[in-house]
């Protein structure tokens, strides 16, 4: 094999690149050079490069060596006269080598590529016919809570692929409580940096981030068929049910999926779309402790079907239909202060709510003949809920007391049209890219509420009671529509640039009508003028900008972009010939520097502007005295906030030893806040709010993580820490207020596992939130919060499990003596594992052991002149037996 090349390099020097089969470079490969007369001993650098010099023209053989791969031996006839040579890629293929009868393999068990994190299965030792689910539990940084939801290093996860193709319509919950972890090689954790999940968008956005899950399964595991069945019947009347039928085909899937319980889990989630940004908390015992408020009763029943379409593409169908009931019993304590005057509000209450859910979904994911890329998706929603609300509240201040018995009905129905379209023009030109978007969304909200008020009002000094009722019948209909339009064209320039030119349009129009009607009396119904609203609101923006990148290495990247987005906002009432109409124009400028240290550390900074527009809530010029004692009256003439970001991001990886580190810090400061204006009404109880513009809001947040095993692989550590600083603004009876608020979160985790016998984990979390304000005197809060926990799987032989987790939590700090409450808690477990292959698996189990969980549903929310406290029920102790039977194939 003759090798020539007219690359220059120094004088007579032989150069060649090692690989692995995924196309990543391999350090400390032995390349040995043999000629008739001689021997030379190389190794790879950290790029995979050797280098080699000759003198006179030869036959040579060149031998590539590393535990763990494959070695080759190579053959060239190397011709002198020429000045230099650049030899083929060698690929080195894993493999296992048997060593006086002892098998020894080696598999790296974590992988970097770019902004892609692989882990490979064969590094870790699994138990036989685990889950994926438990099988994620043992790899670094990743976190199952107890309803099934995903975290990798506090980022809650989405969105999954199998093979890169989207699984259950990328719902994770199914692909974690289904697929066996023997049918997959490696999962890989992919950073999305656009909207879109293929990359095509143009230049990345690396302030818009999310964390894809791709499980690639084994050669002989593309074709599965797998099922499962589970029924369980506990005390204080508790279930659980389900049923699944899964076929995959590398690409071609049915899946056919249902359940039904009332002990809050979930069994799968049909995708649903709920951000993806870091949890602060995710360590804070989700793996222990039930996080959902109320008492859940879910039933749900899903159909998906994909299909090749040709070579390149693919058409997926689905429909979900999810009927869930809450109860939810709670009480909370509220202070509102003023000069002069504290309003205090204690509240009693019960909520019944039904939610029904039926989605029906068409995604067309296709390359086109010509290399264009298309993609269609449809969705069409219906949904209905029902809420039943009972309460009793006190309200009081120096001067009055207000007793009062609260009932609210509603019922609402919304249909919603959302259809979504991409295409990507393909060039034959390298990064040259003509990307389109269209977005358009439509719902429709029918919605009928009852409300019925009784107070009595009575001064401190005098018992002289006053009713004052308040009798609404409220039917609102609201009309929403919104469409988006962006064009992207990226043009390379020179030999390490790109031009981005870029569009964007946005539009969102709301109609809606709220008849408001008293009916003191059940059959008769007036309607009242006064809180009638027939409101039409219009918003409209176009952005039209362009970014230039600069990427001389591979290491180095720069962007830097500029926009002018003209805004239009606009409204008018159906009865009233008076407008209000803002425009403005936004110069919004975008940055972005990053740079590869090494191959395993980065490091990224970004700013960018961005807007963000009132809600209807805020704008609508009617008042709402639905709430009688807290009345709200909208404000047209709000602006849209102009927010500036800046991220920045650290990382820095050591893939063999499984070792990754993160730290990030934002800053945000937002032009034209949209906060809340406040007063009370004078000598009641009674409080008005509004909503006006304002300067001075900002907020920063750093945050760090650590994992790594120690000792040995036996041992995991988890470090996630930060703090969160706000800077909050306020009006109070139009004195603009400020409140600080510092929040400190410091969580550890420690796993052991012993072979196939033990798997155990240690967790504490520690959490501090300071607020401070100067209305209408200088308040402090600080509320503290520790939480340890304990838990612990055995293995006795290969059929019987028994297993703990226990938990204490610490409060310290609230304002109200109810929050400052202690928990202890305990589950435990025994299974048995039967039938063939350990296919049926029985399950006894206790949550809650020591029924301390049942109100331990905390929440507060310090801001303006507000102190709110919260506690509600979740779920008590109730032992279960269940049954699971699996089937594989």
């Amino acid at each position: 094999m003759l090798v020539t090349t007219n690359l220059l390099f120094a004088q007579n020097q032989i150069l060649g690149v090692v690989k692995d089969s995924l196309n990543l470079p391999i350090k400390d490969v032995i390349v040995r050079f043999y000629t008739p007369n001689d021997s030379i001993t190389h190794v790879t650098n950290s790029s995979g490069v050797y280098r080699f010099n000759l003198s006179k023209s030869e036959d040579v053989t060149i031998r590539y060596s590393m535990l763990g791969y494959e070695a080759q031996e190579k053959k060239y006839k190397i011709d002198i006269t020429q000045k230099s040579f650049v030899l083929p890629d060698i690929i080195l293929n894993k493999v296992a080598f048997r060593i006086e009868d002892v098998s020894v393999t080696r598999v790296i068990p974590m992988i970097l590529n770019g902004d892609t994190i692989q882990y490979n299965f064969g590094a870790f030792t699994f138990r036989k016919q685990t889950l994926l689910e438990d099988g994620l539990k043992k790899i670094p940084g990743f976190h199952i809570s107890r309803d099934g939801s995903v975290y990798y290093n506090g980022n809650q996860i989405k969105k999954v692929k199998v093979n890169n193709n989207e699984f259950f319509g990328g719902d994770i919950i199914t692909a974690t409580k289904n697929l066996p972890v023997d049918y997959i090689n490696n999962i890989q954790l992919i950073e999305l940096q656009t909207t879109s999940q293929g990359g095509e968008t143009g230049i990345a956005d690396f302030q818009e981030k999310e964390k894809l899950l791709n499980i690639n399964l084994k050669e002989d595991k593309k074709i599965l068929h797998f099922g499962q069945f589970t029924i369980g019947a506990g005390t204080n009347s508790r279930y659980l049910g389900s049923f699944g039928f899964n076929r995959f085909n590398d690409g071609n899937e049915l899946s056919i999926l249902g359940s039904f319980n009332n002990t809050n889990t979930n069994l799968f989630s049909y995708g649903d779309i709920v951000g993806g940004k870091r949890s602060a908390n995710n360590l804070e015992m989700s793996e222990f402790i039930d996080p959902i408020d109320g008492i859940n009763t879910t039933s749900s029943v899903g159909i998906n079907l994909a299909n090749r379409v040709g070579k390149n593409s693919r058409l997926t169908t689905s429909y979900n239909y999810i009927k869930k009931n809450t109860i939810t019993s709670g009480y909370s304590e509220m202070r509102s202060s003023y000069i002069g005057n504290t309003i205090s509000k204690s509240e009693n209450y019960d909520q019944d709510q039904t939610d029904d859910n039926q989605r029906f979904k068409v995604l067309f994911d296709g390359k086109l003949e010509n290399a264009d890329i298309l993609k269609v998706e449809g969705n069409l929603t219906f949904n209905t809920k029902s809420v039943i609300n009972n309460k009793e509240s006190v309200l009081s201040n120096f001067q009055k007391v207000n007793k009062g018995i609260i009932q609210d009905s509603a019922k609402h129905n919304i249909p919603t049209v959302d259809i979504d379209v991409l295409y990507s023009k393909y060039f034959k030109k390298k990064d040259r890219k003509l990307v389109g978007k269209f977005n358009s969304r439509s719902n429709s909200l029918k919605n009928k509420q009852f409300v019925r008020e009784n107070y009595s009002v009575y001064s401190k000094n005098v018992i002289d009671y006053t009713d004052e009722l308040n009798h609404q019948f409220i039917n609102h209909n609201n009309n929403n529509a919104s469409s988006n339009l962006s064009l992207s064209f990226v043009e390379p320039f020179l030999n390490n640039s790109l031009f981005e030119f870029k569009y964007e349009l946005d539009y969102n129009k709301i109609n809606a009508r709220r008849y408001v009607y008293n009916w003191m009396k059940e059959d008769e119904m007036n309607i009242i003028d006064s809180l009638t609203m027939d409101y039409g609101y219009k918003f409209r923006s176009n952005k039209i900008g362009v970014i230039y990148q600069f990427a001389p290495s591979k290491r180095l990247k720069f962007n830097i972009g500029f926009a002018v987005q003209p805004i239009k906002m606009s409204g008018d009432l159906g009865y009233d010939t008076l407008n209000y109409n803002y425009e403005n124009i936004n110069l919004i400028p975008t940055t972005n520097f990053s740079y590869k240290l090494s191959n395993n550390v980065d490091f990224q900074i970004s700013y960018k502007g961005r807007n963000n527009q009132p809600s209807f809530y805020q704008i609508a010029p009617v008042l709402n005295n639905t709430n009688s004692r807290n009345i709200v009256l909208g404000n047209p003439e709000l602006k849209a906030e102009l927010a500036h970001g800046i991220v920045t991001t650290f990382r820095a990886f050591l893939p063999v030893k499984m070792q990754y580190l993160e730290t990030n810090f934002s800053y945000n400061l937002i032009k034209d806040k949209i906060v809340t204006d406040k007063r009370p009404v004078e000598n009641s109880t009674i409080q008005k709010t509004t909503f006006r513009n304002a300067n001075g809001y900002y907020d920063w947040k750093w945050n760090y993580i650590f994992n790594t095993p120690f000792e040995n692989d036996n041992w995991m550590l988890d470090l996630n820490g930060g703090v969160d600083y706000y800077n909050n603004i306020s009006f109070i009876e139009d004195r603009e207020r400020t409140t600080k608020q510092l929040i400190f979160n410091q969580s550890i985790q420690l796993k052991y596992s012993f072979n196939n016998y033990l798997e155990s984990i240690f967790n504490t979390n520690y959490s501090l939130n300071n607020a401070s304000y100067d209305i209408p005197y200088r308040t402090k809060i600080n509320v503290e919060t520790l939480f340890l926990g304990l838990g612990a799987k055995g293995y006795v032989k290969d059929n019987y499990s028994l297993g703990f987790e226990m938990s204490q939590r610490y409060n310290d700090g609230y304002i109200s003596k109810f929050m400052n409450v202690n928990q202890t808690m305990m589950n435990a477990f025994m299974e048995y594992t039967f039938l063939q292959n350990r296919t049926a698996l029985l399950r006894l189990q206790v949550y809650d052991l020591f029924d301390q969980n049942k109100q331990m549903g905390i929440y507060s929310e310090y801001i303006g002149n507000d102190v709110f406290e919260e506690r509600k029920n979740r779920l008590g102790r109730y032992f279960m037996l269940s049954l699971n039977i699996r089937m594989q194939k």
